[in-house]
Protein backbone atom coordinates (compact mmCIF):
# COMPACT_ATOMS: atom_id res chain seq x y z
CA UNK A 1 0.00 0.00 0.00
CA UNK A 2 3.15 2.39 0.89
CA UNK A 3 4.47 1.75 -2.17
CA UNK A 4 1.58 2.50 -4.92
CA UNK A 5 0.87 5.51 -2.66
CA UNK A 6 4.41 6.75 -3.36
CA UNK A 7 3.77 5.76 -6.92
CA UNK A 8 1.04 8.06 -7.01
CA UNK A 9 2.61 10.97 -5.68
CA UNK A 10 5.92 10.20 -8.13
CA UNK A 11 3.29 10.09 -10.94
CA UNK A 12 1.12 12.92 -9.83
CA UNK A 13 4.17 15.20 -9.60
CA UNK A 14 5.53 14.32 -13.01
CA UNK A 15 1.83 15.21 -14.33
CA UNK A 16 2.27 18.38 -12.30
CA UNK A 17 5.68 19.48 -14.08
CA UNK A 18 4.76 18.30 -17.69
CA UNK A 19 1.52 20.36 -17.43
CA UNK A 20 3.52 23.44 -16.06
CA UNK A 21 5.82 23.12 -19.20
CA UNK A 22 4.42 23.09 -21.63
CA UNK A 23 1.88 25.77 -20.00
CA UNK A 24 4.85 28.29 -19.71
CA UNK A 25 4.90 31.58 -21.35
CA UNK A 26 8.08 33.33 -22.83
CA UNK A 27 7.69 36.90 -23.56
CA UNK A 28 10.24 37.88 -26.41
CA UNK A 29 11.48 41.53 -27.83
CA UNK A 30 12.55 42.79 -31.14
CA UNK A 31 12.54 45.41 -33.58
CA UNK A 32 10.60 47.22 -36.55
CA UNK A 33 11.13 47.67 -40.00
CA UNK A 34 13.42 44.60 -40.87
CA UNK A 35 11.93 43.13 -43.30
CA UNK A 36 11.46 40.26 -44.21
CA UNK A 37 12.61 39.83 -40.84
CA UNK A 38 10.63 41.31 -38.38
CA UNK A 39 8.02 44.00 -38.13
CA UNK A 40 4.88 45.11 -37.03
CA UNK A 41 3.21 45.22 -40.59
CA UNK A 42 4.48 42.29 -42.24
CA UNK A 43 2.46 39.15 -42.01
CA UNK A 44 2.73 37.08 -38.98
CA UNK A 45 5.47 39.82 -37.92
CA UNK A 46 8.18 39.14 -40.24
CA UNK A 47 9.26 35.73 -40.70
CA UNK A 48 11.67 35.08 -38.44
CA UNK A 49 8.99 36.13 -35.90
CA UNK A 50 6.83 33.43 -37.05
CA UNK A 51 10.02 31.08 -37.47
CA UNK A 52 10.67 32.05 -33.55
CA UNK A 53 7.40 31.16 -32.74
CA UNK A 54 6.90 28.00 -34.66
CA UNK A 55 9.97 26.50 -32.36
CA UNK A 56 8.84 27.72 -29.04
CA UNK A 57 5.29 25.79 -29.99
CA UNK A 58 7.46 22.52 -31.29
CA UNK A 59 9.21 22.97 -27.98
CA UNK A 60 6.00 22.46 -25.84
CA UNK A 61 5.73 26.34 -24.83
CA UNK A 62 2.29 27.28 -24.15
CA UNK A 63 2.27 31.01 -25.48
CA UNK A 64 5.47 33.03 -26.79
CA UNK A 65 4.32 36.68 -26.49
CA UNK A 66 6.10 39.03 -28.69
CA UNK A 67 7.15 42.56 -27.37
CA UNK A 68 7.90 45.54 -30.12
CA UNK A 69 10.58 47.40 -28.63
CA UNK A 70 13.39 49.68 -30.40
CA UNK A 71 16.26 47.39 -31.15
CA UNK A 72 18.90 49.02 -28.57
CA UNK A 73 16.18 49.12 -25.90
CA UNK A 74 15.28 45.27 -26.99
CA UNK A 75 18.84 43.91 -26.43
CA UNK A 76 18.91 45.93 -23.32
CA UNK A 77 16.24 44.34 -21.74
CA UNK A 78 17.14 41.15 -22.68
CA UNK A 79 20.96 41.35 -21.30
CA UNK A 80 18.96 42.58 -17.99
CA UNK A 81 17.29 39.39 -18.30
CA UNK A 82 13.25 40.88 -18.14
CA UNK A 83 12.84 39.33 -21.27
CA UNK A 84 13.26 35.25 -22.15
CA UNK A 85 14.91 36.45 -25.60
CA UNK A 86 15.32 39.09 -28.66
CA UNK A 87 16.15 38.79 -32.18
CA UNK A 88 17.52 38.37 -35.26
CA UNK A 89 21.09 39.50 -34.46
CA UNK A 90 24.40 38.49 -36.03
CA UNK A 91 26.90 36.96 -33.88
CA UNK A 92 29.76 39.69 -32.21
CA UNK A 93 32.38 38.54 -29.43
CA UNK A 94 31.03 41.64 -27.60
CA UNK A 95 27.79 40.56 -27.38
CA UNK A 96 28.57 37.36 -26.93
CA UNK A 97 29.82 38.67 -23.37
CA UNK A 98 26.01 38.89 -22.29
CA UNK A 99 23.95 36.93 -24.86
CA UNK A 100 24.04 33.23 -25.92
CA UNK A 101 23.38 32.77 -29.33
CA UNK A 102 21.37 29.90 -31.03
CA UNK A 103 22.11 27.67 -34.22
CA UNK A 104 22.27 30.13 -37.04
CA UNK A 105 18.33 30.54 -38.07
CA UNK A 106 18.67 32.55 -41.57
CA UNK A 107 21.46 34.47 -43.60
CA UNK A 108 21.98 37.53 -44.67
CA UNK A 109 24.31 39.90 -46.63
CA UNK A 110 24.39 44.07 -46.01
CA UNK A 111 25.22 46.12 -49.21
CA UNK A 112 26.47 49.43 -49.54
CA UNK A 113 23.96 51.49 -50.76
CA UNK A 114 24.48 55.14 -52.32
CA UNK A 115 22.53 58.06 -53.58
CA UNK A 116 22.82 58.13 -57.51
CA UNK A 117 22.84 61.78 -58.20
CA UNK A 118 25.56 62.46 -55.48
CA UNK A 119 28.39 59.56 -56.45
CA UNK A 120 28.32 56.45 -58.11
CA UNK A 121 30.79 53.60 -55.89
CA UNK A 122 31.62 50.82 -58.31
CA UNK A 123 33.76 48.53 -55.52
CA UNK A 124 34.11 48.41 -51.39
CA UNK A 125 37.43 50.04 -52.43
CA UNK A 126 36.09 53.24 -53.67
CA UNK A 127 34.74 53.50 -50.28
CA UNK A 128 37.81 54.97 -48.42
CA UNK A 129 37.44 58.26 -46.34
CA UNK A 130 33.17 57.33 -46.89
CA UNK A 131 30.77 58.60 -44.16
CA UNK A 132 28.75 55.17 -43.26
CA UNK A 133 25.03 55.21 -41.99
CA UNK A 134 24.59 52.14 -39.78
CA UNK A 135 21.93 52.23 -37.01
CA UNK A 136 22.14 52.30 -33.23
CA UNK A 137 22.48 48.70 -31.92
CA UNK A 138 23.33 47.56 -35.54
CA UNK A 139 26.94 45.74 -35.30
CA UNK A 140 29.43 46.29 -37.36
CA UNK A 141 30.13 43.47 -39.57
CA UNK A 142 32.27 42.27 -42.25
CA UNK A 143 34.71 45.01 -44.43
CA UNK A 144 32.28 47.43 -42.43
CA UNK A 145 34.01 46.52 -39.04
CA UNK A 146 37.68 46.34 -40.41
CA UNK A 147 36.95 49.59 -42.51
CA UNK A 148 35.78 51.43 -39.57
CA UNK A 149 38.21 49.80 -37.10
CA UNK A 150 40.96 50.81 -39.61
CA UNK A 151 40.16 54.41 -39.65
CA UNK A 152 39.14 54.08 -43.66
CA UNK A 153 35.29 55.10 -42.83
CA UNK A 154 33.48 56.90 -40.15
CA UNK A 155 29.92 55.24 -38.90
CA UNK A 156 27.11 58.10 -38.08
CA UNK A 157 24.55 56.04 -36.08
CA UNK A 158 20.60 57.08 -35.89
CA UNK A 159 17.89 55.61 -34.31
CA UNK A 160 16.86 53.82 -37.33
CA UNK A 161 17.40 52.55 -41.12
CA UNK A 162 14.90 54.94 -42.56
CA UNK A 163 17.15 58.14 -40.67
CA UNK A 164 20.47 56.40 -42.61
CA UNK A 165 18.55 56.39 -45.92
CA UNK A 166 17.33 60.29 -45.27
CA UNK A 167 20.57 61.58 -44.34
CA UNK A 168 21.98 59.91 -47.24
CA UNK A 169 19.23 61.73 -49.52
CA UNK A 170 20.45 64.57 -48.12
CA UNK A 171 23.68 63.89 -48.18
CA UNK A 172 25.14 63.93 -45.06
CA UNK A 173 26.58 60.59 -45.30
CA UNK A 174 28.23 58.68 -48.60
CA UNK A 175 26.42 55.42 -48.00
CA UNK A 176 23.93 53.31 -46.37
CA UNK A 177 24.92 49.73 -44.77
CA UNK A 178 21.75 47.48 -45.58
CA UNK A 179 20.45 45.01 -46.81
CA UNK A 180 17.97 44.75 -50.14
CA UNK A 181 15.11 44.36 -48.49
CA UNK A 182 15.62 46.49 -45.41
CA UNK A 183 16.88 48.97 -47.38
CA UNK A 184 13.75 49.28 -50.36
CA UNK A 185 11.16 48.98 -47.05
CA UNK A 186 13.18 52.07 -45.55
CA UNK A 187 13.09 54.04 -48.69
CA UNK A 188 9.71 53.78 -48.92
CA UNK A 189 8.76 54.63 -45.02
CA UNK A 190 11.24 57.61 -45.50
CA UNK A 191 9.06 58.67 -48.41
CA UNK A 192 11.99 58.37 -51.16
CA UNK A 193 11.85 57.22 -54.31
CA UNK A 194 13.87 53.48 -55.05
CA UNK A 195 14.92 54.06 -58.26
CA UNK A 196 17.24 57.39 -56.99
CA UNK A 197 19.27 55.14 -54.80
CA UNK A 198 22.12 51.98 -55.84
CA UNK A 199 24.30 49.62 -54.53
CA UNK A 200 27.61 48.15 -54.83
CA UNK A 201 27.44 44.79 -55.84
CA UNK A 202 29.76 43.06 -53.81
CA UNK A 203 28.34 42.54 -49.79
CA UNK A 204 29.91 44.47 -47.12
CA UNK A 205 29.23 41.35 -45.01
CA UNK A 206 27.22 38.15 -44.91
CA UNK A 207 25.90 36.89 -41.45
CA UNK A 208 23.82 33.99 -39.98
CA UNK A 209 21.16 35.60 -38.11
CA UNK A 210 20.83 34.39 -34.31
CA UNK A 211 18.00 34.14 -31.51
CA UNK A 212 19.64 35.35 -27.90
CA UNK A 213 19.03 34.76 -24.77
CA UNK A 214 20.63 37.05 -22.17
CA UNK A 215 23.37 35.60 -19.78
CA UNK A 216 21.65 36.83 -16.47
CA UNK A 217 18.15 34.84 -17.26
CA UNK A 218 17.66 32.15 -14.82
CA UNK A 219 16.81 30.30 -17.27
CA UNK A 220 19.46 30.77 -20.01
CA UNK A 221 20.60 27.41 -20.82
CA UNK A 222 17.15 25.66 -20.47
CA UNK A 223 15.38 28.69 -23.07
CA UNK A 224 18.27 27.88 -25.61
CA UNK A 225 18.54 24.39 -25.75
CA UNK A 226 14.68 24.07 -26.22
CA UNK A 227 15.07 26.71 -28.61
CA UNK A 228 17.90 24.89 -30.47
CA UNK A 229 15.94 21.21 -30.26
CA UNK A 230 13.17 23.02 -31.96
CA UNK A 231 14.87 25.06 -34.62
CA UNK A 232 17.13 21.38 -35.58
CA UNK A 233 13.61 19.63 -35.46
CA UNK A 234 11.98 22.58 -38.17
CA UNK A 235 15.50 21.91 -39.95
CA UNK A 236 15.61 18.36 -40.57
CA UNK A 237 11.41 18.43 -41.57
CA UNK A 238 11.97 20.76 -43.92
CA UNK A 239 9.83 23.51 -42.66
CA UNK A 240 12.48 25.92 -41.74
CA UNK A 241 13.41 26.07 -45.62
CA UNK A 242 9.88 26.10 -47.06
CA UNK A 243 9.22 29.27 -44.19
CA UNK A 244 12.41 31.32 -45.31
CA UNK A 245 11.58 30.55 -49.15
CA UNK A 246 8.34 32.82 -48.38
CA UNK A 247 10.65 35.43 -47.69
CA UNK A 248 12.38 35.49 -51.10
CA UNK A 249 14.89 38.09 -49.72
Amino acid sequence: MKKQWVMMLVLTASLMMATQAKADHVRIVTGDYFAPFTGRDLPDGGIMTEIVRRAFEIAGYDHAEIIWRSWRQGYDMTVRGEVEGTFPYAYTPFRARSVLFSEPVASLSAFGWYAKSRQNFETIDDLNGAALCLPLGYAELGRTSQMLATGRATRHAPPDMRTCFKLLGAGRVDIVVAPRSEARDSMRAAGLELDHFGHIDEPLSTMPLHFVVGLNHPRAGKIMQDFNTALRELDESGELAVLLSRAQY
